[in-house]
């Protein structure tokens, strides 16, 4: 799959079963054994009403990742296992990045898993922390200068 067979647009109601699928087999995939619960299409529905969430369609318009922002942080970067290295994590990333500069931040923060660390690091992301949650276990926080 190449980027321009790719399109993101704003979370529907109607997407939080798929959301939740993905985030859940990203999870299980990343061996991530310190995440306690299943995220369910409930739990998505609930981040939604927080954040603003965005989805990322192939060609076929099959959902193949998800990523959401409030303000300087961007959260619940998930991309469909069968779509990994494909450019899906980092055309979600640049969006929320212009979205963030274009709302005045010059700094975006954000909660990467523990296999994602070293593609964050060649997008420019630094490593400021870690940071345990139920949901998705172990994190690294980490953060980008954009202006």
């Amino acid at each position: 799959m190449s980027l321009r067979d790719l399109s993101i647009r704003k979370f529907r109601t109607e997407d939080a079963r798929t959301v939740a699928k993905i985030i859940n087999n990203s999870l299980l995939d990343a061996n991530n054994n310190d995440a306690n619960e299943e995220v369910t299409p409930k739990f998505v529905l609930t981040l939604s009403n927080k954040r603003k969430m965005y989805v990322a369609l192939n060609d076929d318009g099959k959902i193949v990742g998800t990523a959401s922002i409030d303000f300087d942080t961007i959260y619940s970067v998930f991309v469909d296992v069968h779509f990994h290295n494909q450019g899906v994590e980092e055309a979600m990333l640049k969006l929320l990045e212009e979205i963030a500069a274009n709302n005045g931040f010059g700094l975006i923060k954000l909660e990467a898993g523990i296999n994602d660390k070293k593609l964050y690091e060649k997008l420019d992301y630094n490593t400021v922390g870690e940071l345990s949650t139920n949901e998705f276990g172990q994190c690294i926080l980490m953060e980008k200068y954009l202006l």
